[in-house]
């Protein structure tokens, strides 16, 4: 594979980012499990930049950690726009784990923080031999950035959605943004809370609106905030939709996506509830966050507001499409089916690969992640796990329309890492929570 570099030209990126779907697949490439010094030495064929970096070397050392044989060396790739270019450089996967560490450099700035805020994700079709699910997870973080270079080494994962061998899995970014931030706590004048009869946003506005939560058209009751300089009271009362809302604009350094400002709720009736819930929009180049509470001017005598706690972002996102796909090779497993009960939990699946293992099973109340767990191999070692767990929660099976079925047919989905690789077939028991489930 030649090495390709791509940069998308002003108007290309704009048509994408404003294009509904925005997960596009732009280049490919398949690779085999190598050792960790095969994976380095790849890498220096690719980019004499990226090598020439100690520290990136051993943070990707230490994040595949005793898992190198098992890992995919990526080479070949660049991918930039807007002066960010990502450069994959590794992957390793299971049946229903797929992690992969991306080097993120900025070519042209320093807009980029060991801390920051990422928009990516990855993409895939699921195993077809297993059952379609949701409620798995995924997320993305900086495992190390060198602040000489620019660059950062990012880890992007998800866990507990099946996997094929040979899967091609997308790997899409979105934006970059320094989580360089500020907090404070304002009072505010309370009366304004019963204001009502304001106007919620339309669709004509350019602001993309959500059924369960549709924000106030902004600067309705514009009121200062004392104390404060970063931001100001924009809409407060209750709207055409009969909710309280508590809208705030925001001002000079902190007018920034993501900068967000909180009351928190009390409610005589029910002091362990929670109330509120808000999101920021961008109008006439102004950010706002509007937070709103689900109650009515009959509910206001029994509820208690606290101060307005601000938390403002300090830079703006760099935005783009940064997309590739890789085909997936996972780690050797095998498959069991215990049918055990386990606290009324039937385990219905096992699987156990060179990185860890993974269960399913069929009662939501009772599931097997964090609970007390330990592997037996066939010499008689006893592995302890609990510490381990990566996952334990539950996915509604899906239909064919990717809608959850009506009767809300689920499986519990748990997972466990192994410290070092091992042989999938010396593992001979599983214990959870002190019941055996023999798999030999």
């Amino acid at each position: 594979m030649t090495m390709q570099n791509i940069t998308l030209s002003p108007e290309r990126r704009t048509a994408i980012l404003q294009s509904i779907q925005p997960h596009r697949t732009k280049l490919r490439w398949t690779a085999g499990k190598v050792a960790l010094a095969v994976v380095l030495a790849a890498l220096l064929t690719f980019s004499t930049f990226a090598a020439a970096i100690p520290a990136l070397r051993a943070a990707l050392q230490n994040a595949l950690g005793n898992f190198a044989e098992q890992s995919q060396p990526i080479t070949g790739i660049a991918i930039e726009d807007n002066g960010i270019e990502v450069r994959p450089v590794a992957a390793l996967a299971s049946s229903n784990l797929v992690r992969v560490w991306v080097e993120v450099q900025d070519k042209t700035g320093d807009r980029l923080s060991d801390d920051m805020l990422i928009g990516g994700w990855l993409e895939h079709e699921q195993d077809e031999n297993a059952p379609v699910i949701n409620g798995w997870k995924g997320g993305e973080r900086v495992v190390y950035y060198d602040e000489n270079s620019r660059t950062a080494l990012i880890e992007i994962y998800e866990i507990g959605r099946s996997i094929a061998d040979g899967t091609k899995v997308n790997v899409s970014f979105s934006s970059f943004q320094s989580a360089e931030r500020a907090e404070e706590t304002v009072g505010f004048p309370r009366e304004m809370l019963s204001v009502t009869g304001l106007k919620n946003m339309t669709s004509d506005m350019g602001v993309p609106l959500f059924a369960e939560h549709i924000p106030l058209i902004p600067e309705q009751t514009p009121c200062e905030l004392e104390g404060t300089n970063s931001a100001r009271l924009s809409s407060v009362g209750f709207g055409e939709d009969g909710k309280l809302h508590i809208q705030v604009a925001f001002l000079g350094e902190a007018n920034h996506s993501g900068s967000t400002m909180h009351s928190r709720a009390t409610d005589e009736r029910n002091p362990e509830q929670y109330l509120g819930g808000g999101r920021y929009f961008q109008y006439n180049d102004q950010w706002y966050f509007d937070e709103v509470f689900d109650i009515t001017p009959e509910d206001l005598p029994y509820l208690t507001f606290g101060d307005l706690q601000g938390t403002y972002q300090l830079h703006d996102p760099v935005e783009g499409i940064w997309s590739c796909t890789v085909t997936v090779e996972t780690a050797d497993e095998v498959v069991y089916h215990p049918n055990v009960q386990v606290g009324g939990a039937l385990v219905e699946e096992v699987r156990v690969s060179e990185i860890g293992i993974s269960a399913r099973s069929s009662s939501k109340g009772t599931k097997l992640g964090y609970r007390p767990t330990y592997a037996i191999t066939k010499d008689g070692e006893k592995l302890y796990l609990t510490n381990n767990c990566i996952d334990g929660g539950w996915g509604t099976v899906l239909d064919d329309n990717g809608d959850p079925l009506p009767d809300g047919m689920g499986y519990a989905h748990n997972q466990w890492e192994f410290d070092e690789p091992l042989d999938p077939s010396d593992i001979v028991l599983l214990n959870f929570d002190g019941v055996d489930v023999p798999l030999q």
